[in-house]
């Protein structure tokens, strides 16, 4: 190759090398711009908090944990409890001062909103009269006028409140009570609690507009027990009251005061099996709940030393704690003297015998079927059809002296 060549060829090399390095730059600094853009645009994207929501006490309406125990109800500190929500049928004056071609006079609709003169629909459903007073005040304030005016909202016409009552209730259920409605008369509508309510431990849950619950608990026994009033909470549409069970073995809990109280049901029914002129009965007798052994002989009509044992009356009990029928015998002549250790307080559903002929049949005839007995259902039906194989035996047999079911 000639000097000439070489010098030809060594400058074409240069530039192919000089070219390909420009192109290798060109490269690596678009690559380095776009990840330099790419950290730009994800440095610059705002982030947005997330949304502050209340705490809630429970999701929904599952049942509390046996560790909880919400705060006791009190009227100068549970202000929660005490602020009225409005909701859909509430009937409201809406005044904004010095404005008046913005008041309104009228119903929350289905929807939950006001249709405010003017400002047209407003959604109000759940909040307070001070909220829907801020709320309407700024929007007004945002769309037509240069100031926040004073409103005032004031309630004139509230809404019937339905209520959810469960536990240890007699009836427990849907219930639907006047504005201003007291736990009291929710109870009195209800049936009155039964023997195993703890009155200690009445929780309120309510569910607010947002989706949080809140709680409290009511102690309905302390003020029985002082003879003081009891606690004046006012119950709101959407409630939840759950009546708790007494704890098995529970000391220092009056279960005769409850029952005398008018928080209590009212009536018990005790089945007696006492003898008539003509044939044992199996009849059912309504008492006064809180009565007493001496209450229940007392009504029994006198019969013959043959037919009854006055010394040996039998009380038969389905013991819900320990899930199986008790028995005791009792004598009706000391109870009737004053002896307080015979009168014993009556339950529902007692059954007490005072046949002579009958004690001994019955107690044989629980005793053989006492396994299958778990429930007080199974106790009655066992009382039914231990009386009906009694009658089928003494009409079979021919004999006079049979058994009838009376109520």
């Amino acid at each position: 190759m000639t000097g000439f060549s070489k010098a030809m060829l060594q400058p074409k090399t240069t530039c192919a090398f000089i070219c390909l390095s420009i192109v290798n730059a060109f490269i690596l600094a678009e690559s380095s711009f776009a990840q330099s853009e790419s950290s730009f645009s994800q440095s610059q994207t705002p982030s947005f908090p997330e949304p502050i929501r209340p705490a809630r006490t429970f999701g929904g309406f599952q049942p509390q944990p046996r560790t909880f125990s919400p705060p006791l109800y009190n009227y100068q500190r549970s202000g929660q409890f005490n602020q009225y929500h409005l909701s859909i049928g509430d009937a409201i004056i809406l005044n904004v001062q010095g404005f008046p071609e913005f008041n309104f006079t009228g119903s929350i609709n289905p929807e939950g909103e006001i249709v405010v003169p003017i400002l047209g629909r407003v959604l109000v459903l759940g909040l307070t009269l001070e909220e829907v007073e801020t709320k309407i005040a700024l929007e007004l304030n945002r769309r037509f006028l240069t100031v926040v005016p004073p409103v005032n909202a004031v309630l004139v016409g509230a809404r019937p409140i339905a209520i959810t009552i469960l536990g240890e209730i007699v009836k427990p259920g849907f219930y639907t009570l006047p504005p201003g409605g007291e736990i009291t008369n929710l109870l009195t509508l209800a049936g009155g609690t039964t023997d195993r309510a703890d009155l200690r431990e009445v929780i309120v849950r309510r569910s607010l507009i947002d989706g949080s619950v809140i709680e409290q608990k009511l102690d309905l026994y302390t003020p029985l027990q002082n003879g003081e009033s009891l606690p004046k909470l006012v119950l709101q549409g959407g409630d939840v009251v759950i009546l708790s069970k007494l704890e098995v073995g529970e000391e220092g809990y009056d279960r005769v005061l409850v029952s005398r109280s008018t928080l209590a049901q009212q009536t018990i029914t005790v089945r007696v099996v006492a003898p008539t002129e003509e044939r044992e009965a199996l009849r059912n007798i309504t008492l006064p709940n809180g009565s007493t052994f001496f209450d229940v002989i007392a009504l029994i009509p006198a019969g013959n030393f043959i037919t009854i044992d006055s010394r040996r009356v039998a009380l038969l009990r389905f013991d819900r704690e320990r899930g199986k029928v008790v028995s005791q015998i009792l004598n009706a002549n000391t109870a009737l003297r004053g002896d307080f250790s015979q009168n014993i307080p009556l339950q529902n559903d007692d059954v007490v015998i005072v046949s002579r002929t009958l004690i001994g049949k019955i107690f044989n005839g629980i005793a053989v079927i006492a396994e299958q007995i778990q429930s007080i259902a199974d106790f009655r039906a066992a009382i039914e059809d231990i009386f009906n194989l009694e009658r089928n035996r003494n009409d079979s047999s021919g004999r006079n002296n049979t058994i009838r079911v009376t109520n």
